[in-house]
């Protein structure tokens, strides 16, 4: 009888222990399973953000500004420009210098606001020469010359814009100035003057439907130039 009631006890002394060992089993797997350090999912790389209304393109140096002997008259033609234009940001722009003046003409298919900044090589808005050409709510052209503050502008204390034209007809609008190469002083301009042979910044900015200039550019872009001594 003692022997019996001993088998008996190992009897279930072993289901105990077989219960044990499937119960830590059990644990076991499942925690393999639900373990997020042992999951590996094979997704995709997230693309980095693009800001799609930024375009950089390239110009060689040589080809972008242009010198010229006599001054070019500011009505919207390309007629006097020595270089072929540079494209950016979905404009066409024609550059030429003399000794006094920088002549820009940039042509854009647009229903809205152009700009053009002059900066130090590589530099931004901040402390850019803008200019700024767009058409009032009475249809009429309109100009103004802005400082480049963080990433906004204001307007300079003043303008030294020489015969600014302003046109749009069939889509296409046209901004055409010639600006001093010696900029105005204690307007927070990072450029003083243009000298010859010094790299600077071109920045290039529209919208493509409105002319209210405190709205936001559609696109922009940017190339650097020099003048040729």
């Amino acid at each position: 009888m003692f022997v019996n009631m001993i088998e008996g006890e190992y009897t279930v002394f072993k289901k105990v222990l077989l219960i044990v060992v499937m119960v830590f089993l059990m644990g076991v797997f499942v925690g393999c399973e639900s373990d997020p350090a042992e999951e590996v999912i094979d997704e995709p790389d997230a693309e980095e953000p693009v800001e799609d209304t930024v375009e950089e393109p390239v110009a060689e140096m040589g080809d972008i500004m242009g010198r010229i002997d006599q001054p070019l008259s500011m009505d919207g033609s390309s007629d006097g420009y020595p270089n072929a234009p540079i494209e950016s940001a979905g404009a066409s722009i024609y550059l030429a210098y003399d000794d006094d003046f920088i002549y820009v003409l940039l042509e854009a298919e647009v229903e809205g606001w152009l700009s053009v900044g002059i900066n130090e090589s590589g530099g931004g808005m901040n402390g850019a020469n803008m200019v700024l050409g767009y058409l009032t709510e009475e249809g009429e052209p309109a100009f103004r010359d802005d400082a480049g503050v963080g990433r906004n502008h204001s307007e300079a204390g003043v303008t030294v814009l020489e015969q600014p034209y302003f046109d749009r007809s069939d889509g296409t609008t046209v901004l055409e100035f010639a600006y001093p190469i010696a900029f105005p002083a204690d307007e927070g301009y990072n450029v003083e003057e243009i000298l010859p042979g010094e790299t600077y910044s071109l920045i290039v900015g529209l919208n493509s439907s409105s002319d209210d200039i405190n709205n936001i550019h559609s696109t922009r872009g940017m190339v650097d130039f020099q003048v040729q001594p």
